[in-house]
């Protein structure tokens, strides 16, 4: 009896786990808080964002998103505050995530904009920075993932301090201003970690939590610029 409880026990174990990886969940989720870096010029106006934004978040009530067709991304930057594990990272490491956050903002926002070089009417200027990225431990990662009495430790670590153990994040700030008059319509910073159990083969890609954020809030930027858009439309 004693051996068939056991065996339940761990099939049901099992039976979660594999239900966990096979859903669709996000393998990321939001922080619960997060630093400024200065990059940004004024935090002032920035206030806590509410159900699917970000942590903190400002919209020029003014601003005329209609307006707007085109976008001037400037170069992403890595800013980087004192004790931060960027200062750690090798060189090919930053270029690696500055290339890939690039790419990813490019791709959504050329569904709705035209994406040019120089300032001008219609043109909406974005300024974005990765202010921290931390890659998950690979073997470590792995390993709490896979046994359970490990994951067991790594969620008793997360409810305590809202990260688990091993797994990697990223924080960004970016904003957009009207490239003219350089007004401020929009003003955001946001920070993400990874879950133990993604849905996803890529746990042996060190960076793979950072590409999600950086995938998620390209996304998410995307979906905004466009409720703006829809907005300013209806007054």
């Amino acid at each position: 009896m004693k051996v068939c409880t056991q065996f339940k026990t761990s099939a049901i174990v099992f039976g979660a786990m594999t239900a966990a990886l096979l859903s669709g969940c996000s393998s990321t989720y939001q922080a619960r808080s997060t630093k400024k870096s200065g990059f940004l010029q004024n935090y002032s106006q920035l206030k806590p964002g509410q159900d699917d934004r970000a942590l903190l978040v400002y919209v020029n009530p003014q601003a005329n998103f209609k307006a707007y067709n085109k976008i001037m991304l400037e170069p992403v930057k890595v800013y980087v505050t004192k004790g931060s594990a960027l200062a750690k990272l090798k060189k090919e490491d930053l270029q690696s995530l500055l290339n890939y956050l690039d790419s990813t903002l490019r791709e959504h926002l050329k569904a709705d904009y035209a994406i040019v070089n120089q300032p001008g009417p219609g043109v909406m200027r974005l300024r974005v920075a990765i202010t921290e990225a931390k890659g998950s431990r690979v073997i470590l990662d792995t390993i709490s993932t896979v046994i359970p009495y490990s994951l067991a430790l790594s969620e008793v670590k997360r409810i305590a301090t809202g990260s688990h153990m091993s797994v990697g994040s990223a924080r960004v700030e970016c904003e957009a201003l009207d490239s003219i008059s350089n007004a401020r319509l929009l003003a955001a910073v946001d920070e993400r970690v990874g879950r133990k159990i993604t849905g996803k083969f890529d746990k042996f890609d060190k960076w793979h939590t950072a590409h999600d954020a950086f995938d998620y809030w390209a996304e998410r930027l995307q979906v905004r610029l466009r409720e703006e858009r829809t907005q300013a439309v209806a007054k």
